[in-house]
Order: structure tokens, then C-alpha cells, then sequence
């Protein structure tokens, strides 16, 4: 059953350019759905859009199947949390948890009842006397977190919850979050700049870029069929590695050195053209010297514990790549390594949109690769 849909959505100011460009987004309820992307594409936009706290310019807001382009906001039956959590000082965490349900013309009993259960479903039944500045940050976001699961809204909407948190306080809420929006069958809709964050909560989730979808899909799903240059870099980290390449019936030449099988059938015979190829850092491999596609200079080395990050040049200082080994590798800077690739899980891309051309799971180029091609 479809919940929310967005239906054309745009959103501009004074009449000039669209800041968020055409987004088409159905959410079936119950749903957890990121809206991922760099700082200033849009996502806390459409959230406010969503919210009833910005006009939607065109296009359409449905919630069950009703148009709510024009509803206040206290009829859209949803709650948000947001960034800087918006606690009150003066207000207790109990008091805080409850403010506003008198609104909703709900008795005194059931307030308590519905405040008790989400402070033990949060950890916070021992603060429930204390003021917010008693509190560490992820208590004060347990607390944001309590009032808007109070209201028992089917919808709840995030506004980037998690980034005033230290990283394993973060991993922590990451889970609690999740735990909490399956155990209540509500849809989420969660705004968030990392990938991280959208890769390990979402459902489905939207990459967005200067107020445009990129692309929609489940987290593995985009990770390993990314439709374009964006969002392959943008989604996994370290991010994939992509560079500058010319590909003719002879192959696909990254540097002098290195050439690699063309595995494009239909490309046109006579002239080199420009593209981008792409490759994840786990696809890029050691290997024994005489069966390397390239021998490449160690520029860095970071060992994590269960694996090894190697930085190397490709070809000029300026293209510098990541390799992810399993183990722990040690290599000094300026050490000659002798690598090959993963040719079961290259990416290319057109060179002037960065659309994808060709993934190693289609056997032929897509109309759009034809086209760039020809």
C-alpha cells in the first residue's frame, strides 16, 4: 500500500531556477527510505517539503492517497525529529517527551503510559527528571527521538539526526533507530549526507545531486549497478575509482602502460573515444608479475585491523587510486606493486554526463553507450 508519493515535486524561489528538480517517489507504508547526498542538493528541502514547512512550487504531495500540498502542517499526521534535536531547557525529559500530545486532546493516563514506554524502549526511564543540559548528546537524542515516537504518527520524518554524535555513538543510534522504526511499522523517511548511514538503515533510498535524483533503488542494488558517475563515486567507501580512458576496438587504455580488453563489441572502428572507467577499490587485486595489468607506486598505506588500504598512482601524481586488501599488508611509500583487474566488475561511463555505458553483468552496451560510440 503505497503511503506517501511524491508526483512531479519541484521547488524554486522567486520564480528562478528549480532547486529541487522533478522528483517522482512512491513509499509503501512502513517503509525506511533515505534521502542521500552531498551538502546543498535538496534532500532537507523536500523534507521541509514533505513537513508542510516549505510551499511545494509544483507537482503534488499525496499521504493515503490524499492531496496535502496546502495542509498546515498539524494536519499531516506525522512527527521530525530534527538536526539540533529542538529540546526545551526550562522542560524535564518527561515533560519534553510529552509536549504537544495536549494538543491531540489525549487524557493524562495515556500521555504517562505512552511516555513510559518510549523512555524504556530508549534506555531513558532513569532520566526522566533530568533537564536536557544534564544529558550527553545521544540521550538528548534518545529524547528528540521518545517525543516523536509519543505521538504515534505513521509517519516520521529525520532531518540528518545522528551528525552532532562522536562515530561510535553514531553507529549505536544507527541500529536503535532502525530496531525502533521496524518494531512500529512506521515509514521513515530519513535525511542524511552520509553514505554510510544510508547503506546500512535504508530500505530504498534516493541519491540526490544540485536538487536532482540521481537514482532510487535498494542500498546494494545502487552499490553495485550505480547508473552513473555520481553516484558510483559518491556510494561506498573509499569511493570507486574512476579516470579518464579512451576505448577503441584495441582495448581500453588507462595510462601508456596499461590496456585492458575492450569488452564493448559495437564500438566504432576507426576512432579512439573518450570515457570514464570505473572500478571498486576491493575489485582492484594483487597480483604474480607476469600476469599484472599494470605495475603501479605506493603512495600510502592504511592498515585497519582486518584490512589493508593502498593508495598508488595510476599514471600521473593527480590520478592517484585506493586498492582494499583483506589482512594487513605492509608496503612503503615508493614501492613498485604489481596489480590487475577485476574485469567482471568494471564500470564505464560516458565522458560528458557520466551516464553509465557498460557493466560487466550485460553483455551488450546500452542505446545510450551506442550512441557515444557510433
Amino acid at each position: 500500500m503505497t503511503h506517501v508519493e511524491l508526483a512531479g515535486l519541484k521547488k524554486s524561489y522567486d520564480g528562478k531556477k528549480n532547486v529541487i528538480e522533478q522528483v517522482d517517489l512512491k513509499l509503501e507504508q512502513g517503509e525506511f527510505f533515505v534521502l542521500v547526498g552531498p551538502s546543498g542538493c535538496g534532500k532537507s528541502t523536500i523534507l521541509r517539503m514533505i513537513a508542510g514547512l516549505e510551499p511545494i512550487t509544483d507537482g503534488s504531495l499525496f499521504v493515503n492517497g490524499t492531496r496535502m500540498n496546502h495542509a498546515p502542517p498539524n494536519k499531516r499526521n506525522l512527527s521530525m525529529v530534527f538536526q539540533n534535536y529542538a529540546l526545551y531547557p526550562h522542560l524535564n525529559v518527561e515533560q519534553n517527551i510529552m509536549f504537544g500530545l495536549h494538543t491531540k486532546k489525549i487524557s493524562r493516563e495515556e500521555q504517562q503510559h505512552r511516555c513510559a514506554e518510549a523512555a524504556e524502549m530508549l534506555g531513558l526511564a532513569d532520566y526522566l527528571k533530568r533537564k536536557p543540559r544534564e544529558l550527553s548528546g545521544g540521550q538528548r537524542q534518545r529524547v528528540a527521538l521518545a517525543r516523536a515516537i509519543v505521538t504515534q504518527s505513521p509517519l516520521c520524518l529525520m532531518d540528518e539526526p545522528l551528525s552532532n554524535l562522536d562515530a561510535k555513538l553514531r553507529a549505536r543510534m544507527r541500529s536503535e533507530i532502525r530496531q525502533i522504526q521496524r518494531k512500529l511499522g512506521i515509514t521513515m523517511i530519513y535525511v542524511t549526507h552520509d553514505q554510510t548511514e544510508a547503506m546500512t538503515m535504508a530500505d530504498r533510498m534516493m541519491i540526490l545531486h544540485e536538487g536532482q535524483a540521481m537514482q532510487i533503488g535498494k542500498p546494494l542494488e545502487i552499490y553495485n549497478h550505480p547508473a552513473n558517475a555520481f553516484t558510483a563515486t559518491f556510494i561506498g567507501s573509499p569511493a570507486m575509482n574512476v579516470m579518464d580512458a579512451k576505448i577503441n576496438p584495441a582495448g581500453i587504455h588507462l595510462s601508456p602502460q596499461c590496456t585492458l580488453p575492450n569488452p564493448m563489441k559495437s564500438s566504432n572502428k576507426e576512432a579512439s573515444k573518450q570515457i570514464l572507467f570505473g572500478i571498486r577499490p576491493e575489485h582492484i587485486l594483487f597480483s604474480a608479475p607476469e600476469q599484472a595489468d599494470a605495475v603501479v607506486e605506493v603512495v600510502n598505506t592504511e592498515i585497519l585491523g582486518t584490512e589493508t588500504l593502498i593508495t598508488f598512482i595510476m599514471d600521473d601524481p593527480k590520478k592517484q587510486w585506493i586498492a582494499r586488501w583483506n589482512g594487513q599488508w605492509q608496503f612503503s611509500v615508493g614501492d613498485q606493486i604489481p596489480i590487475r583487474f577485476d574485469m567482471d566488475s568494471i564500470h564505464l561511463f560516458s565522458k560528458d554526463k557520466g551516464r553509465l555505458l557498460w557493466t560487466s553483468n550485460e553483455d551488450e552496451p546500452n542505446q545510450t553507450a551506442r550512441e557515444v560510440l557510433r
